[in-house]
């Protein structure tokens, strides 16, 4: 298998990530910023009375943390796994056994990223229609205020990597004969 493979299949994994990650930062710095500034006083719960169970609209925002923070960290994963496939190749591990692997390795990370941003943009516009300003658990402003300006940070980090992953898929684009030609490419 030629290193054209690995770089083509990059760039489509690259490509697919860069789609989903920019659908999923719009969804989500919508709902960050309307968060952010809900300003509606809600009864606080009194001191020693027990906090109130998670409201859907809660449990909705942390699973929209958590697929953001996964979302970050996914092209991470590929780089890593990526270069500990290709290690083994260096290291004399049967390289058709590697390139097949890698090949479903990169199939795996592209499905990862549709389906986190597919996930995230579900609840994201979930959490448009809900009403968690009036939220049953009686949550206080401020907590969805704190929660929205950290799912504003992470949704700023998810941008971050998603330039990272652009300059890039520039940088192999603008070099692609160069990189066609050469043996390795880990």
């Amino acid at each position: 298998m030629s290193s054209s493979t690995y770089v083509y299949a990059y760039v489509a994994f690259a490509a697919v990530y860069l789609v989903s990650a920019m659908a999923f930062v719009v969804n989500a710095l919508r709902v960050s910023t309307a968060l952010s500034r809900n300003r509606t006083a809600v009864e606080r719960p009194r001191l020693g009375e027990a906090t109130p169970p998670p409201s859907s609209s809660v449990a909705r925002i942390e699973r929209l943390l958590g697929y953001t923070q996964l979302a970050t960290l996914l092209p991470l994963a590929y780089i890593v796994g990526s270069a500990f496939l290709g290690s083994r190749i260096l290291k004399g591990a049967g390289p058709r056994a590697i390139n097949i692997l890698w090949l479903a390795f990169t199939v795996v990370a592209c499905l990862a990223a549709v389906f986190l941003a597919a996930r995230g943009v579900h609840e994201s516009r979930a959490l448009s229609r809900a009403a968690f300003v009036t939220d049953e658990s009686r949550r206080p402003a401020d907590f969805y205020q704190r929660v929205g300006v950290r799912l504003g940070l992470s949704a700023a980090l998810l941008t971050l990597v998603a330039v990272f992953m652009l300059l890039n898929l520039f940088s192999v684009l603008g070099d692609l004969d160069s990189v066609l030609t050469a043996r390795y490419v880990l």
